[in-house]
Formats: C-alpha cells, sequence, structure tokens
C-alpha cells in the first residue's frame, strides 16, 4: 500500500494543473507550507520540431518569461548562473523542467526556493538502488511499484533544485536529497535545509513541486530525518 504521502496534495489546483501540462496553458497553485501558503504560477510552452535539445531550452525560456508577467515582474528574461541552472530575477524564485514535447516553468514570488519536474516514463526498477536509501524504500516504496518509483524520482528532482543553494550536503547529485514522510506530507532535507515536496500523478507523467522553507519543520520531521 502506498504511503499516505503519495495521496495528491495539489487540492482543487489538481485537475487544472494536469490539464495545463497535457494543453500547454496557464496554472496556478496555493501550495500549503508552515509559514502559510506558497502561490505559484506554472506556464507550459510546446516544444517545437524537430524537439532538440536546443528547441527545448527555448521553450523553457519561453515559459518562464509568461510565467515571471504573470508574476509581475518587470524582468522577463532568465539568465544563467554559473552553474549552467537557470537565473531568474530576484524576488521571484523559478525552476525550469522540460520533455521532447513540453517545457514548463514555476515561478514563485517570494519564495526562498522552488523546484519543478516532469516525469513521463516509468523508470527501470533497478534505479532505486542508487535512488534511494534503505529508509525511503521501506517507507516510501513498501510495493515495488514502478509509477511510485516515478514519483520519488521527480520528487527528488524538484527538492533538487529547490535546495540548490545546499551543494556541500548533495554535493551536485540530486539522488542525495532525503525524503521521508510525515502528517501525510513528504519533506526533503539536504543537510540542514528542509523543502516540501507536492505532486500530481497520471498514467501519463508525474508532475513535483517543491517549496524551500524559510523556517525550520516540525521537530518530528527532523527526527524523521535523523540516521
Amino acid at each position: 500500500m502506498r504511503h499516505p504521502a503519495f495521496s495528491p496534495v495539489f487540492g482543487p489546483a489538481d485537475a487544472g494543473i494536469r490539464a495545463a501540462a497535457r494543453a500547454g496553458t496557464s496554472g496556478e497553485l496555493r501550495l500549503p507550507a508552515p509559514g502559510g501558503p506558497v502561490r505559484v504560477l506554472l506556464e507550459t510552452a510546446r516544444v517545437e520540431p524537430p524537439h532538440t535539445v536546443a528547441e527545448q531550452h527555448r521553450a523553457g525560456r519561453r515559459a518562464a518569461g509568461a510565467a515571471l508577467r504573470r508574476a509581475g515582474s518587470a524582468v522577463t528574461t532568465v539568465g544563467r548562473r554559473a552553474d549552467g541552472a537557470p537565473a531568474f530575477p530576484p524576488g521571484f524564485a523559478g525552476s525550469l523542467t522540460h520533455t521532447p514535447d513540453l517545457a514548463l516553468a514555476a515561478v514563485a514570488p517570494d519564495a526562498r526556493g522552488i523546484g519543478v519536474d516532469v516525469e513521463p516514463r516509468l523508470p527501470d526498477a533497478r534505479l532505486h538502488r542508487f535512488l534511494l536509501d534503505d529508509a525511503e524504500r521501506a517507507l516510501l516504496w513498501p510495493d515495488r511499484d514502478r509509477s511510485a518509483l516515478r514519483t520519488l524520482f521527480a520528487a527528488k528532482e524538484a527538492a533538487f533544485k529547490a535546495l540548490s543553494e545546499c551543494h556541500p550536503a548533495h554535493g551536485g547529485l540530486f539522488w542525495r536529497i532525503r525524503l521521508r514522510p510525515h502528517a501525510d506530507r513528504l519533506w526533503a532535507r539536504a543537510g540542514d535545509r528542509y523543502a516540501l515536496v507536492h505532486h500530481s500523478d497520471t498514467p501519463g507523467f508525474t508532475l513535483a513541486v517543491a517549496v524551500r522553507l524559510d523556517d525550520p519543520p516540525p521537530e518530528a520531521v527532523r527526527r524523521a530525518h535523523t540516521p
């Protein structure tokens, strides 16, 4: 049986976000967090033929510009950090993800960090060997279900982006992000930094959005992450 943390947690916006990811339109989420809901604006853009990596990146920049405009940013272009990650304007945390057909941008005004990931394919079950630690296997992947493994993959990718500044803890390797469930929520940790991960699962894809937290999580969450 899946852990309750795998239940859809986008709430009323869930149907809209699934439609946005399929149809290349817009979406807005208010994701629950200890300090109050976090507003997240999502925009998608179609990747033009021949669907190369360069076309995927261009589509991502178009989606990011549209999301920044909706968020009220005077700057709607996205730069590039030294590590190659997109650089969003100050005051607007942002993240990009793409498939060969679709790019998606997430922007959260005033958030400390945000990450987004879309995974359309079911992974090989052997992926768990490096993706998960023993506690994650026991708590979050007891049934060895490939769709659940896809959810965990997307969750770690999204959390890695939200916690990208925590390089000493994860060393630039997304699978070093640790996931633990608590109170029907999925929490991610890198070092002493935490993010809440929200996800939506369909037969065709998993969408995960992670929001970095400014305040420490509940003590029970910190204990759950203690080896």
